[in-house]
């Protein structure tokens, strides 16, 4: 059976190729996104379909068009014609079927042809020893994997507007990485829909990663109400040093002035920096007044750091303790050195309060770091993944350089520990930081600036921003370090099927078996 839609007509690697569509093919039945190949004599040539056209031979027949159907396909091919710009991006050997990044180009009237199963499969089809399911071309019904050692060896991302689907996105990758042992993730889990249920507009009630993987992932609170939670979180003052504070500073209201005062009060005393500042509230204005002097800072700059201080100072999970074990953070580094995730809620009256969420966030964040730059290669061996929403937040230009999440997009990838930034803003976010992300799952974008952010030092950005601008919800144009070649997919259902897919013991959809996965 001949599937030929057409030939190539002309091209190069770095422009794509240009593809005569046969005359008995409809333009309307190809979309931008579908997947191209072009049969050479040694190689298929596999690419994504970039641009569709019309055009005439001569530019007469416009000024006496057919007038019906017939007319119409007599000067199709001969005078009319359509025609697909393909970017190609990998090679398959036709002798051995492996699979290489693009080196040379056809033969001029090389067949084209629609990709089918057997060229997904090859391409996409989970030949990694720990690739997983996460959806299926926009068009078609297989399978496409990602090979989850590779997500985890470096940052990444996922990006999309409100409502696009990026939380139900992240739960499926989430669960790929818990099921198969690839890192221990940490969740700071602003909107609370990944701990042991979640909503859904369509579903109501749904499980998250503490309902299918109940040994596996441990859920902390801020708030003490959560009767979901394994245990409550608790941040001694010593663990906070004037840097935490300062990267809150547009929350806290503070000023430069505050800054420099906390940093020469957190010099002085060291971890006991915040205990004294907390002392300090309950004095009176001429003790404070003796205090500035003896500290050699000014007394209203003082009494600003003070006021500043108290909206972090009233947080509950906030103590005074002085046993590390009666910290919560050192039992959630605990769990994820010994392989379990955790996911850190905010439930109760922390519920989409941001100073809990990037305190809390920067401060576990930054004990990791300091764990991990300074063991040793044998007691990092375990991978830790840290996941942010609203990254935009925490990685923007002005503040990345106060934070320790900067520093572990940029650095810790050499200590086994990297990021999972989910945001709705890319353009907000340090280009250096985005430089760092290595597979990047972008979903529907509204903003022109959000959308060339997200293909910042990307080859051939421009021709994936075509395909992005088609996006529907629910669905992704996912590209980078985990798959061969950018690929626009359906994600994946998330329901009961993929609830027993999870199951310890269970086996996972294998490139063979497609069955009732739709």
């Amino acid at each position: 059976m001949n599937d030929s839609i057409g030939f190539l007509k002309s091209g190069s690697i770095g422009d794509g190729f240009l593809i005569r569509l046969n005359k008995t093919v409809n333009s309307e039945s190809l979309q931008i996104g579908d997947f191209i190949v072009v049969q050479g004599d040694l190689y298929d040539y596999f690419g994504i379909i970039e641009d569709i056209r019309i055009g005439s031979s001569n530019e007469d027949i416009f000024f006496n068009p057919p007038e019906n159907k017939v007319q119409k396909i007599a000067v199709k091919g001969a005078i009319t014609f359509s025609e697909l710009l393909v970017t190609p991006y990998l090679m398959i050997e036709k002798a051995t079927n492996r699979v290489i990044t693009i080196k040379t180009i056809p033969e001029h009237f090389s067949d084209a042809r629609k990709a089918n199963e057997r060229d997904i499969r090859i391409v996409f089809g989970g030949n990694a020893e720990k690739a997983f399911y996460v959806g299926s071309p926009l068009t078609m019904d297989e399978q496409i994997y990602i090979d989850l050692e590779k997500l985890a060896k470096r940052n990444n991302a996922i990006f999309g507007i409100t409502g696009s689907g990026k939380t139900f996105l992240g739960r499926i990758i989430f669960s790929g990485l818990i099921k198969h042992d690839v890192a221990s993730l940490l969740i700071f889990d602003m909107h609370n829909e990944y701990g042991q249920f979640a909503k859904s507009e369509k579903k109501g009630k749904i499980k998250s990663l503490k309902g299918l993987f109940d040994a596996k992932v441990k859920v902390f609170d801020v708030s003490d109400k959560n009767s979901d939670a394994d245990d409550f979180i608790k941040i001694p003052y010593k663990y906070i040093t004037a840097a935490d504070v300062a990267m809150l500073s547009s929350l806290l209201s503070y000023s430069q002035h505050s800054e420099e005062t906390a940093r020469i009060i957190n010099k002085r005393f060291g971890d006991k920096w915040l205990k004294h500042v907390e002392e300090l509230r309950s004095v009176t204005e001429a003790e404070r007044e003796e205090k500035a002097k003896e500290l050699g800072v000014n007394p209203s700059s003082l009494s600003a750091l003070i006021r500043h201080l108290d909206k972090l100072l009233s947080l509950d999970f906030i103590q005074d303790i002085t046993k590390d074990e009666d910290s919560s953070v050192k039992k959630i580094l605990q769990y994820l050195k010994n392989g379990t995730s955790v996911v850190v809620q905010f439930s109760g009256k922390y519920a989409n309060k941001p100073l809990a969420y990037f305190a809390v966030a920067n401060i576990i964040t930054r004990r990791i770091h300091e764990l991990y730059a300074s063991a040793s290669e044998e007691e990092r061996n375990k991978r830790i993944m840290i996941v942010v929403e609203e990254a935009h937040k925490l990685l923007s230009s002005d503040i990345k350089d106060k934070n320790i999440f900067g520093t572990i997009a940029r650095e810790m990838r050499k200590y086994n520990v990297t990021l999972f930034v989910i945001d709705q803003r890319p353009s907000e976010i340090d280009s250096e930081v985005l430089s760092q992300v290595g597979t990047r799952f972008v979903m529907q974008l509204m903003d022109e600036k959000d959308m060339d952010a997200v293909f910042q030092g990307v080859g051939g950005g421009s021709r994936l921003k075509k395909i992005l601008r088609t996006l529907q919800p629910q669905e992704v144009l996912l590209f980078g370090y985990a798959v061969m070649a950018p690929v626009p997919m359906r994600v994946r259902e998330y329901g009961t099927n993929f609830y027993d897919e999870m199951k310890e013991g269970s086996s996972e959809p294998s490139p063979d078996d497609a069955d009732n996965l739709y």
